[in-house]
């Protein structure tokens, strides 16, 4: 039978609800096939033997091969060119069932700019045509795995919460085995040390997602690798900018809270994804290629005694001229740039074996021949010994960014049939698959499992404890990562072992420590003089941009830096066009681990709630804090929640997050200047209804005026720097070391000092307050801790009889 050809009217890309969709599944299993083009090709034929509840299986790129009867396949593989790959899929089709045909040449756009789309076109498809092979252009990768959700189980486009979740998946899923233990294992990191027999038998990921939302990520069971709150982790960070708004065509999602909770090896548990504050993007992005010049590149080897040397003269030699356009590295020294200067000359003194590799990028062909023949001519005319060369050249571009509107994108779809491969049916299907994630019983084990997201990462089960306190340790010992590009930025992510150590990490993980580490990327030369160290840190100081977002559902620190990927890779110059071993370069960093602020535990409590005040006590509201310390036998930290939202974007906002103005709280990063946008440093005016930049500001403490350089803010107020002390012992203060109680700061030890004196804190309230009463507002005294220490001790005396009398006999309380 010849096959026939259907297409459909066209459309644009703005989001219309779907007219009475139809629930066809309670659920439906979702496999990834390709990660990438170079993916294996049997892989995806091993997760379909293995998972037989699979319902669609899909692939980031084309797979030229028949599927069994109960599958759906979808393939972004097409490119600039669906019609053309589709072709090839049906002559593969039609040569295995003996019907081969020919179909006219397909059109290829010239141009080659490519715009994502979302998961409507691919929806449309499911539902005019059942096809058993979807061919796509360029879709966002999260989009491939969200259509079919869509049509099996009746969601709609404004169904934002299930739609997230949704998106959630296909993130996990779009890289396959990433996200079970490929790109993970390292001999280096206990936590990681995947056995090799087990690292050749992973299996690509899928999932299992309800009507409701519910998403079960998982591996086929008896595979190898490992599925786990590291690998989920990993994935979850890869390749996100700010984790509050991961923009895709059909949603923007809020991934900062996501956990993962372990049901068993094979399958994990993923909540928490939820619409950002602006649900849905009103552009798309496209892809426009632009030439970028012509790459040349050369490489020479050199043995023996002083081969660093030559190698540096040959550097010389090649580079006149054109040494503005070149990036040179010494291959297994500084291949990736990841040491600097001083410590590579450490480990020369000692090679014997070398290969230096020259990269350049050139405005015409010409110059990149030159530089070829300039490399070529080092067999005669270098340093003595060097052989092994090879060059090369070609044209490089690259894809710029634009953002355009929806209503400007277009799509269509196209259907042609062939008798060779037969029609999808539900009678076809598989239908007698369990449910990994039941309503009740594998929740339930969630929860009584909890614990098992913390538990060590390798197969060895090895104990997982805090890292060591004021000794220089490699980052590797504190926590793992994984790096990934968008365009010319990277991005990587720094996840603990521990999770409570996520708050010193982020004392030691600042953007400007950041910065200091990445800039030895950008050194040109394997042989740099102090100018050219010091032209490249100023680049560094105008260009390089450091964002670290903090992810409290998977307590990691997302690092995003921009403009470090030597234009990106389709232009780089690099061994590493990715930027893909970042990860290790920042991993390798010797760090000290900050000491604990405190040995004690912090925890959020009720007032009805805290176990340490008698149900008298409890009706002087005044006389509780937020926060309570008790002494614990571990460093852990537990939260009862907040119910503070942020004025700005109406999320919850956390005290270590929080400036509060008027008494209305706000995230620092939404405390913004309405005119400008700019953020804002000091209190608005209190007369205007919106906020803008002045400076107004007043210590707290003396009531004079506090000027940015000598400024300290915490919670809406401002302080001298000399004036945020500890009220009660004088000590100096930090923002995560600090309690407040009733308009008074406290360190962490004093304050549960104070408490554990008398079992409340009237005492110190009582104190404060003559303190405040005999003290000018306008003069205030620097604390003065003997004196405070005697008032204390005479308000105590006089707090406890007072509350002795009122004990006697209490009032009943309501629960």
């Amino acid at each position: 039978m010849p096959p026939h050809q259907e297409l459909s009217q066209t459309h644009n890309c703005v989001i219309e609800p779907r007219g009475n969709p139809k629930k066809r599944r309670d659920k439906v299993y979702v496999g990834c096939g390709a990660g990438f083009g170079g993916d294996r090709p049997m892989a995806a034929l091993k997760l379909l033997q293995r998972v037989k509840e699979l319902n669609y299986l899909v692939l980031e790129c084309l797979a030229e091969r028949t599927l069994a009867e109960r599958y759906q396949a979808m393939v972004s593989g097409g490119d600039v060119d669906p019609v053309g790959a589709q072709e090839k899929v049906i002559e593969v089709s039609c040569t295995n069932s003996d019907s081969g045909t020919s179909f006219e040449k397909s059109y290829v756009p010239e141009d080659g700019v490519s715009t994502y789309l979302g998961a409507a076109p691919i929806v449309e498809c499911l539902e005019k045509y059942q096809p058993n092979v979807i061919i796509t252009s360029r879709v966002a990768d999260a989009a491939l795995f969200l259509a079919p959700m869509v049509y099996e189980l009746g969601w709609n486009w404004d169904d934002l919460k299930v739609l997230a979740q949704g998106t959630l998946a296909g993130h996990l899923l779009e890289c396959g085995c990433q996200l079970t233990g490929g790109y993970f294992m390292h001999p280096g990191d206990r936590h990681r040390d995947i056995s090799l027999p087990s690292l050749l038998d992973v299996s690509l990921p899928y999932a299992e997602i309800s009507f409701d939302g519910k998403v079960c990520v998982a591996k086929a069971e008896g595979s190898g690798g490992v599925l786990d709150f590291s690998t989920c982790t990993q994935q979850l960070l890869y390749e996100v900018g700010d984790p509050s708004a991961y923009v895709t065509p059909d949603v923007v999602i809020d991934i900062q809270n996501v956990s993962f909770q372990s049901l068993s090896t094979c399958r994990v548990l993923c909540t928490g994804a939820v619409p950002s504050g602006r649900s849905v993007p009103d552009e798309l992005l496209r892809l426009v290629p632009k030439n970028c010049g012509w790459k040349a590149w050369g490489e020479i080897s050199y043995g023996g005694y002083e081969c660093v040397k030559r190698a540096k003269a040959a550097e010389y030699l090649v580079c006149p001229g054109v040494d503005f356009n070149i990036l040179s590295y010494i291959v297994g020294v500084d291949s990736i740039k990841a040491a600097e200067i001083d410590e590579n000359a450490a480990s020369w003194a000692t090679c014997k074996d070398i290969r230096l590799r020259m990269d350049g990028l050139f405005d015409s062909k010409q110059q990149a021949v030159h530089f070829t023949r300039e490399f070529s001519a080092l067999y005669t005319n270098g340093p003595a010994g060097g052989g092994g060369i090879s060059t090369g050249y070609k044209k490089e571009i690259v894809l710029e960014k634009q953002l355009i509107g929806r209503e400007h994108v277009f799509w269509k779809t196209g259907m042609k049939f062939t008798n060779g491969i037969s029609s999808n049916t539900e009678e076809s299907r598989d239908e007698d698959a369990t449910s990994s994630c039941g309503e009740n019983g594998p929740l339930q084990h969630a929860q009584a499992n909890r614990q098992d997201s913390y538990l060590p990462r390798s197969p060895q089960a090895t104990g997982t404890s805090a890292a060591p306190t004021g000794q220089k340790v490699p980052l590797y010992a504190v926590a793992h990562s994984r790096a990934g590009d968008k365009g010319n930025d990277l991005n990587f992510s720094i996840i603990p072992h521990f999770p409570p150590d996520i708050e010193r990490l982020k004392m030691v993980v600042t953007p400007e420590w950041v910065k200091k580490v990445v800039s030895t990327l950008l050194t040109t030369s394997s042989f740099p003089d102090m100018d050219a160290v010091m032209k490249r840190d100023k680049w560094a100081d105008e260009h390089v941009n450091v964002e670290i977002y903090e992810v409290k559902g998977v307590h990691s620190l997302n690092v995003v830096v921009r403009n470090i990927l030597d234009g990106g890779v389709n232009c780089s110059r690099r061994i590493d066009r990715h930027g893909k071993t970042i990860s290790d370069l920042i991993l390798s960093q010797q760090v000290t681990r900050p000491p604990c602020l405190c040995s004690y535990t912090t925890t959020f409590l009720q007032q009805s709630d805290n176990p340490l005040v008698s149900p008298a006590k409890r009706k002087k509201k005044n006389n509780f804090p937020r926060w309570v310390f008790s002494k614990r036998s571990e460093n852990k930290m537990s939260f009862t929640g907040t119910l503070d939202k942020c004025k700005a974007c109406d999320k919850t906002v956390y005290v270590v997050d929080m400036l509060s103005l008027e008494g209305v709280p706000y995230h620092k990063s939404c405390f913004k200047c309405t005119h400008c946008k700019g953020t804002l440093v000091s209190r608005a005016p209190s007369k205007v209804s919106a906020l803008f930049c002045g400076t107004q500001d007043k210590c707290a403490t003396c009531g004079k005026t506090v000027y940015p350089l000598e400024k300290v803010t915490l919670e809406g107020e401002c302080y001298h720097k000399s004036c945020f002390r500890c009220a009660h012992g004088g000590c100096p203060l930090t923002h995560s070391n600090y309690a407040a109680l009733d308009g008074h700061l406290y360190c962490k030890h004093h304050f549960a000092q104070l408490f554990m004196e008398k079992g409340s804190y009237t005492h110190v309230l009582e104190a404060s307050h003559k303190r405040s009463a005999s003290t000018p507002p306008s003069e205030p005294a620097e604390p003065n801790p003997e004196e405070s220490a005697q008032e204390e001790e005479a308000a105590a005396a006089a707090a406890d009889d007072d509350d002795d009398n009122k004990e006697e006999n209490p009032k009943p309380e309501t629960p």
